[in-house]
């Protein structure tokens, strides 16, 4: 138990080592030995706290218990496996551009890391002020990664903004092509946990939104 606290320290300290810039916290992050699943937290929590924030969407549609805890857990999951393939993009892209390449796992690790601020996503909950902190976690997120990608390839900040885009518009492109295959393993995923067909489309999952089951049947009556 003593070295789960421990471990969790060391992912609130590395999230707040991103979010105020302390180089000193990266490099101590830098030689961890558990730093590659030290980010992996990061945005998993990052993942837990995006839809967190959007649980009163959940509960309208009668997610509770249980269900609201696998939900979670998906969302969580689901998280890290499309941060994971936005690394794997960046990580070719990056070669493309710059010349040179950190490695597969450093560039993981960045882009994990640069879900940090996402960790706040259950301000969401804030009534009016929900959607424009959405906006604000989303863009100072994009932010972090496109400095992330600078350190890591060693480059100037229009190069790294270069790599950045490129690597955003090549996720929008495997969003819109993805969509479908994407939307019938989630839907599988879920009918297969929770028994209730899902209302996420593909290009839901591939933009980080969660898993949303519909379970709630609207009745004819209310639509008169």
């Amino acid at each position: 138990m003593e070295a789960f606290f421990d471990f969790m320290a060391s992912v609130w300290l590395v999230i707040w080592g991103v979010l105020t810039g302390d180089e000193s916290v990266t490099e101590w992050f830098r030689v961890h030995p558990l730093n590659l699943e030290i980010s992996m937290t990061v945005a998993a929590l990052a993942g837990a706290s995006t839809l967190l924030g959007d649980s009163v969407v959940l509960f309208l549609n009668r997610v509770r218990g249980w269900r609201f805890a696998i939900t979670m857990l998906l969302n969580a999951f689901g998280f890290v496996l499309l941060y994971a393939l936005q690394a794997l993009v960046i990580a070719i892209v990056g070669p493309l551009v710059v010349g040179h390449s950190p490695g597969l796992v450093a560039v993981t690790r960045g882009v994990m890391l640069a879900t940090a601020p996402l960790v706040f996503g259950f301000f969401v909950l804030i009534p009016y002020l929900g959607p424009a902190i959405a906006r604000v976690l989303q863009a100072w997120g994009l932010l972090v990664l496109w400095v992330v990608v600078d350190v890591l390839f060693q480059t100037d900040l229009w190069t790294a903004l270069l790599v950045t885009g490129i690597g955003w518009a090549v996720m929008q492109l495997l969003s819109w092509s993805l969509s479908r295959p994407v939307a019938w393993i989630g839907d599988r995923i879920w009918r297969l946990v929770s028994g209730q067909p899902s209302m996420m489309t593909g290009r839901d999952l591939l933009s980080g939104h969660m898993f949303m089951p519909l379970d709630y049947q609207l009745d004819p009556k209310e639509v008169r």
